[in-house]
Parts: C-alpha cells; sequence; structure tokens
C-alpha cells in the first residue's frame, strides 16, 4: 500500500454514502487500508456495520450510520456527527444509487412506457439529489479547512444510455453535470469535486443478470472481464490524494 502513502491520504477522514455492499463497501476498505478514518452511509443498518467492521481491520476510527441521502434533515445531522467524531472532514465519496428493477433483456422498451412517475423520481431522489444534498453538507466543512476531496459515483450509462432506463441514464447524466458546477463553485477553497462513471460492475446489484450478459460486457471490454468493486475504488483514490490539480472531470472505467 506504499503507493497509496504518496497519495498524502494517511490521516484524513472521510465520508462513503451507499457502503454497505459493491462499490461503496470497496471504497470504504481501501480508504481504511490508506489511514483514513471512515464513516459508512447506507440505508440497510446490517450491511453498513459489517462493511465497518471489515474498515476496523486496518484504521482505528470507523463507524456506520443509517442514512437517507435524499432526506436533507438526516443528511445534515449525519454530517455534523462524523465532523464531532473525526474533528475534520476531507474527502466524500457519493456512491448511494438505486439499481434497475430490469434485466437487460427487458430493455429499453418496458422502461420507456411502464415506470410511474414516482418511480422516475425516485432515481434523481437518490443519484442527483442525494449527491446534492451530501456536497452541501460537506462543503461547509471543507470550505473552512481550505480543503476538501469529493468523488461522485456516476454511470457510463448516464453518457452513452444504453442498457438501462431513461430515469437511471438521466439521473446519472445530471450526477455528472452537476459535478462539474460544484467543482467550478468550490475549486477555490482548494476543493476538488470528480466523478467516476464505471460500466457493468460485479455487485450485489447484478446478482440477478444473467450469465449472458457478464459474457457480453466482458467480450466489449478491453480488458476481457467485467470490473470488481476495487477496480473502481482504487480510481476513487486517485481522486481523493491529497496533490490533486484536477478538478470537474469524469473517468469512464472498464
Amino acid at each position: 500500500m506504499a503507493q497509496y502513502k504518496e497519495y498524502g491520504l494517511d490521516g484524513r477522514s472521510a465520508i462513503v454514502t451507499g457502503a454497505g455492499t459493491g462499490i461503496g463497501k470497496g471504497c470504504a476498505v481501501e480508504l481504511a487500508k490508506s489511514g483514513v478514518k471512515v464513516a459508512l452511509f447506507g440505508r440497510r443498518t446490517g450491511p453498513i456495520e459489517e462493511a465497518a467492521a471489515e474498515c476496523a481491520k486496518y484504521t482505528p476510527g470507523a463507524f456506520a450510520l443509517s442514512v437517507d441521502v435524499s432526506d436533507k434533515a438526516a443528511v445534515d445531522d449525519a454530517v455534523a456527527k462524523v465532523f464531532g467524531a473525526f474533528g475534520r472532514l476531507d474527502i466524500l465519496v457519493n456512491n448511494a444509487g438505486v439499481g434497475e428493477p430490469y434485466e437487460v433483456g427487458d430493455m429499453p422498451f418496458d422502461t420507456f412506457f411502464d415506470m410511474e412517475p414516482d418511480e422516475y423520481l425516485r432515481y434523481f431522489e437518490i443519484h442527483t439529489l442525494g449527491h446534492y444534498l451530501m456536497m452541501q453538507a460537506a462543503a461547509k466543512y471543507m470550505k473552512e479547512a481550505k480543503y476538501g476531496r469529493i468523488v461522485n459515483i456516476t454511470s457510463v450509462t448516464g453518457i452513452d444510455g444504453a442498457y438501462a432506463s431513461p430515469a437511471y441514464t438521466a439521473s446519472k447524466a445530471a450526477a455528472i453535470l452537476q459535478t462539474k458546477a460544484f467543482s467550478n463553485k468550490y475549486g477555490k477553497f482548494n476543493i476538488r469535486v470528480n466523478s467516476i462513471a464505471p460500466g457493468m460492475v460485479n455487485t450485489p446489484m447484478k446478482k440477478n443478470s444473467p450469465p449472458e450478459e457478464f459474457e457480453m460486457i466482458a467480450k466489449m471490454s478491453m480488458f476481457g472481464r467485467v470490473s470488481e468493486p476495487v477496480d473502481i475504488a482504487r480510481v476513487m483514490l486517485f481522486f481523493a490524494q491529497e496533490n490533486l490539480f484536477l478538478s470537474g472531470q469524469n473517468i469512464v472505467t472498464g
């Protein structure tokens, strides 16, 4: 892990949302391995507590909080608790997300016509409003410290629109552009805001996907395989580093 020490992460603190499984858990664990104190946010208590226990193997500061990122009061309260516990807030990873209710074989037609308005808006509540509320709450502390690193996990479907519902792709596209807006606003305070747009990742969210989908994506990938959570987490670490003269960027992985 020597390369991570060079990133200037040791002793810093972070919040990771959607941290109970998949990419979020992968990000939290990699941060912990880098010497970062980590607060894990998620809606389900069991998974985030298990993930926090894994992080605690590598860092003395790791704890879980049940938080709905689309609830402003809950977000503000939880972020304040993290700052109170760690005395600082250096890194925010916005990963909380809503999975697709349909498999690839059903798309795109069913999701164009069968999605109810409240279901459609739920994607924006988590992927866009959730990012906004978390960044708004975190930036208050980061601005005061003149330091912050924010990494938003989006999706390649927010760029190409493939294999996803209009609600999913539109909310992910909005998250990418919102990242750029925050980077422009807070760059002068040494707060870097960037995003990652993964392709398919082998997470519990894809547990019901048919083997044919994994095979198809693997064949399309230059790496010959589907991404793992740790692959995305290591890109996140690059964006979280101390000496980063880069902001408002979106990296497509896989």
